[in-house]
């Protein structure tokens, strides 16, 4: 199962995006969209900016992508929420526990990403068992 996350943009963000107002999910959102190197980005963006957007029931990060993208295996496909976008660049894709960006050839692991989330899952089963004790 891959989960995909995106920066999907509430209309409140796009409201104030047109009306010339520096929106920072928009502009992780470009920077990502428009380059989508793993240099470009930044861990914090995940936690306050992304949102899943589908579950896709495969282990290939290339069928989902292309699932997402073309529609062409719509069964395979749980779509979470209302204001997602077909997969492009930018989108994040999590993978047993992995975190790859798609980028404008393929996909880029985001290690600091992966190591990040491994360390805050360490942690909540450490403070799950204390609560549990």
């Amino acid at each position: 199962m891959i989960k995909i996350h995106q920066i999907q943009l509430t209309k409140n963000q796009i409201d104030a995006v047109n009306a010339g107002e520096k929106v920072a999910a928009f502009d992780a959102k470009n920077t990502l969209s428009l380059f989508g190197m793993p240099s470009q980005f930044k861990t914090e963006w995940f936690n306050d900016f992304f949102d899943v957007a589908f579950e896709v029931d495969t282990d290939d990060l290339n069928s989902a992508f292309e699932w997402t993208n073309l529609w062409n295996n719509q069964p395979a496909v749980d779509v979470i929420g209302d204001r997602n976008h077909s997969s492009s660049v930018g989108d994040v894709f999590e993978l047993n526990g992995e975190f790859f960006l798609c980028a404008a050839f393929g996909f880029e692991q985001l290690t600091s990403l992966t190591s990040d989330m491994s360390r805050l899952k360490s942690l909540e089963a450490i403070l799950d068992a204390k609560v549990a004790a």
